[in-house]
């Protein structure tokens, strides 16, 4: 079981760039993949992206590549576009001119915008791809390390949670025969004093079993019971579990409710209250499940 959030963070040289490739994962319900890479490292969006989706199956994924140093700066040369520059300083010469503005024009004017400089665009070589991919697949190591780990707490949280719950619907099926005794010596009492004040015929046992059957909740009980066990093995199960475990959540809630509403006893409302705070928290944690 693994959690889906996680960091990590790996340095390296690539094509002469000193480079800082940060991962952060976090939960997310379909498996979303970012990365941010500087311009002049824009030709390896698309197989940073397919590394990361070859790494990870769920969650929300960012990663964010920063130039720290530039070590051989003959391998990715910059020159500037003369034409364009050219036009710029004619353009600035008319301003002036036409406005009467005082001062001259220096080289800062080409300083605040990048549009004058060109990266020559050669193919990039499979080295300096795989070179690439090697740093941040050593940053997705360390994320995963670190969802494994969180994903071992949450199992043996859910573990612990799970008896919960377990134990909370075998409280309540405990309570049912004692309700329906209770309800017995009640129907008995009542229809006591029915009859002698009537002569009508009534039944005890048919009014008792009506109740009963009102307040069956062994079909219920039995259901939770099985999405208990089906539970309890996803957690050592291997590979994308997160969704299923939602999915008995749900199932629990449900068959909860119905207990609720059917038996309609105090002691019943408030050990589903119980058990239904325990799957509350087991949603939660099953969100950051991948």
């Amino acid at each position: 079981m693994k959690s889906m959030t996680g960091y990590g963070i790996a340095t390296g040289i690539v094509e002469g760039f000193g480079l800082s490739c940060e991962l952060k994962t976090l939960n997310g319900r379909y498996l979303d993949v970012n990365v941010r890479l500087p311009r002049e490292l824009s030709v390896f969006e698309v197989p940073l992206i397919r590394a990361l989706k070859s790494k990870f199956s769920r969650g929300s994924i960012f990663l964010n590549v920063t130039i720290k140093n530039y070590e051989y700066k003959q391998r990715w040369p910059f020159t500037i576009d003369s034409k364009k520059a050219g036009l710029y300083i004619e353009l600035l010469k008319t301003i002036k001119k036409a406005l009467r503005l005082r001062g001259r024009i220096t080289v800062d004017v080409f300083t605040h915008s990048p549009d004058f400089f060109l990266k020559d665009d050669k193919p990039v070589s499979d080295s300096a791809v795989n070179d690439m991919i090697n740093i941040v697949e050593e940053a997705a190591k360390k994320a995963v390390l670190m969802r494994d780990t969180e994903g071992e707490e949450i199992r043996k949280e859910l573990q612990s949670l799970i008896e919960g719950i377990n134990a909370a619907v075998k409280n309540i099926e405990g309570r049912i025969p004692g309700i329906i005794e209770q309800y017995r010596q009640k129907t008995i009492e009542r229809i006591k004093d029915v009859k002698q004040s009537s002569d009508a015929a009534i039944s005890p046992e048919v009014i008792i079993g009506n109740y009963i059957d009102k307040i069956d909740v062994h079909e219920e009980i039995k259901r939770i019971q099985t999405h208990l066990k089906a539970f309890v093995q996803l957690l050592d199960a291997r590979g994308t579990v997160g969704k299923k475990l939602e999915f008995f959540t749900q199932e629990f809630i449900r068959e909860l409710n119905t207990i609720g509403s059917k038996a309609g006893e105090a002691d019943i409302t408030t050990g589903v209250i119980d058990a239904k705070n325990i799957v509350e928290r087991i949603k939660e944690l099953a969100q950051n499940v991948e």
